[in-house]
């Protein structure tokens, strides 16, 4: 299966490196390059290492390289002026991946070329074109890997729980026509059998993956999906490894919660406890096999999100151990 995130952040590393080596030359340093790059990656799209909400994105990264800057030149003195330089023209790649917008290209281009010569004495009459293809070739490379993942067939139905911010219920819908023939209940019969059920849940996580990695390209860390699950998947360990292998990755994970019903839970602790070790977030759904003693109740804590029923029999109990509960969502 293919995880267009891992394949989104491939694609930046590789252009990042390509840059640098183009402004570089015979100085670019591999080891230095990767250092700034797993620390802005880790700022850019792990959302790690934050210094505080009142920062913005960009303001984020420029610190954190800095503060590795000063680090690597502690311990490789010997290479100050490179990594100085190194830094000083990573800096630029906030435009380049799209952190800070920019209406002029050419502009850009032109001061890394000035800065280029002032600090490295470096002057290549095709260095601004080249440097022009590479960034539109990052850029090109990118739109085509997010437009595969696009459909006329299906679209994701995304809305808010009541009385909750930022976080989103996800369900796939098909717009696909059917011959008259076929009635709205038995298409919906059809599209919801337990083998189209699993299967369309690899539509979803595709295209809930494209969404976040949106969210990710402007800066919305905060917004959370919880996602359907098939918990018959859980006695289907390859095909659910498929699945999950769409999802995993740090970015996507921290950010998405699988529903599971209580009685299922009960049934597949130890496959669900797998998923958790794996750092799949789950979010459970109580029904009537839920225990509501005090002891059992603080336990439902390992879920991300519980969702309760309003008019649940058990919904007073535990609605009172609301204060050591977190993140109920009535639905």
């Amino acid at each position: 299966m293919y995880n267009i995130t891992d394949k989104y952040i491939i694609i930046t590393k590789k252009y990042i490196t390509k840059y640098l080596k183009l402004v570089f030359e015979r100085k670019f340093s591999k080891k230095i390059c990767d250092e700034y790059i797993k620390t802005y990656i880790n700022v850019r799209y792990y959302n790690l290492y934050e210094k505080g909400n009142y920062y913005t994105l960009r303001k984020e990264i420029l610190l954190n390289i800095k503060e590795k800057k000063e680090r690597m030149i502690v311990d490789n003195y010997a290479n100050e002026d490179l990594i100085e330089n190194m830094a000083v023209f990573f800096f630029y790649i906030v435009y380049f991946d799209k952190v800070t917008p920019y209406k002029n290209l050419d502009k850009i281009i032109n001061n890394i070329t000035t800065l280029r010569k002032k600090i490295l004495n470096k002057e290549n009459e095709d260095f601004r074109q080249n440097l022009f293809d590479l960034v539109q070739d990052d850029s090109k490379e990118k739109e085509q890997l997010l437009s595969k993942f696009e459909s006329n067939e299906f679209f994701l139905k995304i809305s808010n729980y009541e009385n909750t911010s930022n976080v989103y219920r996800v369900n796939l819908k098909y717009n696909i026509e059917f011959p008259e023939i076929y009635s709205t209940i038995a298409i919906e019969k059809a599209f919801n059998m337990t083998t189209v059920s699993e299967d369309k849940l690899f539509v979803e996580y595709y295209m809930i993956s494209v969404k976040i990695l949106n969210d990710i390209l402007k800066g919305n860390f905060k917004k959370q999906y919880i996602l359907e699950f098939s918990d018959t998947l859980l006695k289907k360990k390859q095909k659910m490894n498929r699945l999950m292998k769409i999802i995993n990755n740090l970015a996507i994970q921290d950010k998405i919660s699988l529903k599971i019903r209580y009685e299922q839970f009960n049934k597949n602790k130890e496959q669900i406890y797998e998923l958790m070790r794996n750092g799949f977030k789950i979010a459970v759904i109580l029904d009537s096999t839920v225990n509501t003693e005090r002891t059992e109740i603080e336990r439902l804590n390992i879920f991300s999100y519980i969702l309760i029923n309003k008019d649940a029999s058990y919904y007073d109990d535990i609605m009172k151990n609301k204060k050591i509960l977190k993140n109920i969502i009535e639905i």
